[in-house]
C-alpha cells in the first residue's frame, strides 16, 4: 500500500513537472524577469538549470532567454551580435539595457556626483573654481557592441565614447583618483589593462568632443591609450544647443550632430566594444538615448 501511495505521488510530481517545467512556460516566467532573476533561478533549480541534450545543450532557463532574443527588433538585434563564448541569460541583459534609459553608472574624481538622477551628472556645489579638478562619468552598464547607436548631451564639457574599463579605487593609492580622465596619460598604462578581445584590433580607445564654454567652437580628440594624437577644430556650432553623437560600429565611425545636421565626422575606424562617457568641471551634463538622424 505505502509503495502505492509513494508511486501515485511521484506520477503527480511527475505531471506537475511536465506542466511548468516546459519551455513555454518557462519562457512566459522568464518573460517577467530580468537576466540576475534568470541566473538565480538557473542555480536554484536543477530542472530549470540543467542543461538538456535535446536542446543544443541549453538549459530551459537558457532557451527562455534565446527565444526572448528571437522576439527583439531588427535593430535591437544588430546592436548585439552574440558572441561565440556568450550565453543566452547574458545577451538577454544586454537586451535589457539597450532598452532601458541611459544611464551614468560609473563615477570617477573627486569632484562629481548624480543630478535628480543618474543620466544627469554635475560638479559637487561649495567648491572654488581654482579648486575643480576633472572627473569622469561613464556609462558602464550600456556596452555597444555592434550597429547604430545614438545619445544627446546636453551641457558642456567633454563627452564621447570609452572602451567599457571599470576603474577600482583598491587599485591606487590615497589622492591618485582625486582627478580623473581616460585622456590623461599617466592612466594610460592602467587602462590598456584591462584589454580583452571584445576590443576587437582597433586602437580607438577614447574619442570626444569639448565643447567651448561659449557654445560656438569645439575639438575633438582621440586616444590610443599609447601617444599624444592630433585633435580636430570643430566649426559651425550654436550657442546652447544639445549635441548627438553617432556610434556607427557598422562603419566603424564616430560622428556628430546638432539640431539634425551632421557637422563633423570625428573618427573612424572604430571597432569592438565602447560606452558612452563624460567629464565634467564646473558643468552640469545629461544623456538620453535618441534616434538617430534619418531613422
Amino acid at each position: 500500500m505505502a509503495r502505492t501511495r509513494n508511486a501515485v505521488k511521484r506520477q503527480k510530481l511527475a505531471a506537475v513537472e511536465s506542466a511548468l517545467f516546459n519551455p513555454d512556460v518557462v519562457f512566459l516566467l522568464a518573460a517577467l524577469l530580468d537576466a540576475r532573476d534568470l541566473c538565480q533561478v538557473s542555480l536554484t533549480c536543477k530542472t530549470l538549470g540543467g542543461k538538456r541534450a535535446n536542446v543544443d545543450g541549453l538549459s530551459l532557463v537558457e532557451e527562455a532567454a534565446r527565444r526572448l532574443f528571437e522576439c527583439a527588433s531588427e535593430w535591437e538585434r544588430s546592436c548585439l551580435r552574440k558572441y561565440p563564448d556568450e550565453g543566452w541569460i547574458e545577451l538577454h541583459h544586454q537586451l535589457l539595457m539597450l532598452r532601458s534609459k541611459l544611464t551614468f553608472d560609473q563615477l570617477v574624481g573627486n569632484n562629481i556626483e548624480h543630478g535628480e538622477e543618474k543620466s544627469i551628472i554635475r560638479t559637487i556645489g561649495g567648491q572654488q573654481r581654482d579648486q575643480f579638478q576633472w572627473s569622469t562619468a561613464l556609462c558602464s552598464n550600456h556596452v555597444m557592441r555592434s550597429g547604430r547607436h545614438f545619445a544627446v548631451f546636453t551641457g558642456k564639457g567633454f563627452f564621447g565614447v570609452v572602451r567599457p574599463v571599470q576603474i577600482k579605487m583598491s587599485d591606487f593609492g590615497e589622492g591618485e583618483l582625486d582627478e580623473f580622465c581616460p585622456s590623461l596619460d599617466r592612466f594610460w598604462e592602467y587602462l590598456l589593462g584591462q584589454r580583452t578581445d571584445r576590443w576587437t584590433d582597433s586602437n580607438v580607445h577614447c574619442c570626444y568632443v569639448s565643447i567651448s564654454i561659449s557654445g560656438n567652437f569645439g575639438n575633438s580628440f582621440c586616444y590610443d591609450w599609447t601617444s599624444i594624437q592630433p585633435g580636430m577644430w570643430i566649426n559651425g556650432l550654436r550657442y546652447n544647443t544639445q549635441i548627438g553623437l553617432l556610434l556607427d560600429l557598422d562603419e566603424g565611425m564616430l560622428s556628430m550632430y546638432q539640431n539634425g545636421q551632421r557637422l563633423a565626422t570625428l573618427k573612424d575606424g572604430l571597432s569592438g566594444e565602447y560606452c558612452w562617457y563624460a567629464d565634467v568641471c564646473a558643468v552640469t551634463i545629461s544623456i538620453e538615448r535618441g534616434l538617430a538622424p534619418g531613422e
